[in-house]
């Protein structure tokens, strides 16, 4: 029953509490799904990985989209129900809207990269990665121990099924926001030993406090700084690695686990 999608996530029904009704009636613009990448702006662009992939979730992914080709005539409201669908992409459209609506005044953002930010924590420690990132060798340098698990492995990686004797043992924890797209969040969440650290990263995660109440420490997400240059690439097969126009932030449950890291304030 552990790292299966498909059940409602608490996580994101928290998230979506926290977005005023007053924006409900936002305009949705730059409504698209890419290859790698989904978009949806109403405050901004909100961003989220195109979740099109049967091993990641194995539910209606080649269904139809809802809407198709009028989403935009849809309200910001209905968008935020799809978080609970079972056709991947909608699913995305989901996450994408959230992360175009969430307030983000009146918390401490650093700047920073959270896979930097893993191999800063994991220096002699147990270290597990829920998803297969690239430049991973700084973590592998200093950690006692560091295993990828992967429901895609590649060479060197555990399946999803290991995560159940792993993550228990791990003292760092660093999990793809995919986790969130895939309802696997909250399985993951509870095998994590007491005192672990745990940081979720990618442009599919929330920058939302309701992450803290279920046991994230920090969650390393981004900013579309150029929202220009970010939706041309993306609409053209960008993957958010390929993406120059924004940054990685760092939003931390205690602002003194990232000490000497610099404060930055959220785009306007």
């Amino acid at each position: 029953m552990f790292f299966v999608g498909g059940a409602m996530s608490l996580i994101l029904e928290a998230a979506k509490a926290t977005i005023p009704a007053e924006y409900y009636g936002l305009p949705l613009q730059k409504v698209a799904s890419f290859a790698f990448v989904t978009t949806v702006k109403t405050r901004r662009l909100g961003m989220s990985m195109t979740l099109s992939d049967e091993r990641v979730f194995e539910y209606k992914v080649h269904l139809p989209v809802s809407h198709m080709g009028e989403i935009e005539k849809l309200s910001l409201e209905d968008l935020l129900s799809w978080t609970d669908s079972l056709q991947g992409i909608e699913r995305s459209f989901a996450i994408a809207a959230i992360n175009s609506a969430l307030p983000l005044d009146g918390r401490k953002y650093f700047a920073g990269n959270a896979l930097d930010l893993a191999a800063q924590l994991g220096v002699g420690k147990r270290v597990a990665m829920v998803g297969h990132f690239p430049h991973t060798d700084k973590i592998k340098e200093v950690a006692a121990a560091f295993h990828i698990i992967e429901k895609r492995p590649q060479e060197g990686d555990l399946n999803a099924g290991e995560a159940v004797k792993i993550i228990p043992q791990a003292d760092v924890v660093a999990m793809t926001g995919v986790t969130c797209l895939n309802d696997t969040i909250e399985g993951l969440l509870a095998l994590k030993k007491p005192g672990a650290k745990v940081i979720v990263v990618g442009p599919s995660v929330p920058m939302s406090s309701a992450l803290f109440d279920f046991g994230v420490d920090v969650i390393g997400g981004a900013w579309v700084e150029d929202e220009n240059e970010v939706f041309a690439k993306v609409s053209q097969g960008g993957a958010p690695r390929h993406l120059n126009g924004m940054r990685s932030v760092l939003y931390p449950r205690d602002p003194e686990i990232l000490s000497g890291f610099a404060e930055v304030s959220p785009p306007r």
